[in-house]
């Protein structure tokens, strides 16, 4: 899922929750949206740049690295750890709620981008929408999505070989940054 999507989200859980929590809510909403810092750290340490821009192109190119560095904060036992302290630390548990939400809404994403691209696959027949070709390495790439909130529909969603999703990711930045 984007960050701004979670942004989105976190927001809106630290407004509902906050009758309850008070300022005790941007904690919740602090957890929802830092827990991304890991993407950028490892990009910052990898590439020797600060640039978020830059950071968050690299990780909406076609194939982003999603190894156990640049998700160390979404790992289980980084889960399990801070919701360890926040038994301990009271004070750390909105920020441990808002952590759990956030691993929650990436495996729940992952989950239907999973299905969608199966069904996008099997409609597309297994082969490039793009140049046709037939290979056990298909990639999806969406093509159209709203500006907040992903979209899980077959529609959005097409089959291409990974020549022609690098394609896509390169048109898709110019057009992001010529307009």
């Amino acid at each position: 899922m984007r960050v701004r999507d979670h942004i989105l989200l976190s927001t809106a859980a630290a407004a509902v929750l906050a009758p309850r929590l008070g300022r005790d809510a941007a904690g919740v909403w602090a957890g929802g949206v830092l827990v991304d810092v890991d993407h950028y750290l490892w990009f910052c340490a990898r590439h020797r740049r600060l640039s978020p821009r830059a950071a968050a192109r690299f990780f909406n190119a076609a194939h982003p690295p999603q190894t156990s560095a640049t998700r160390a904060l979404h790992h289980p036992l980084s889960v399990a750890a801070v919701l360890a302290l926040a038994v301990r630390r009271r004070g750390l548990r909105p920020l441990a709620l808002g952590v759990s939400l956030h691993v929650g809404l990436d495996v729940h994403h992952e989950a239907c981008m999973s299905r969608t691209r199966s069904k996008a696959l099997a409609r597309d027949r297994y082969s490039c929408r793009s140049c046709g070709v037939q290979t056990p390495h298909l990639d999806t790439h969406v093509v159209r999505q709203p500006w907040l909130l992903p979209s899980y529909g077959t529609g959005n969603v097409v089959a291409l070989c990974g020549r022609c999703h690098e394609v896509a990711h390169a048109r898709t930045h110019e057009v992001a940054t010529w307009s």
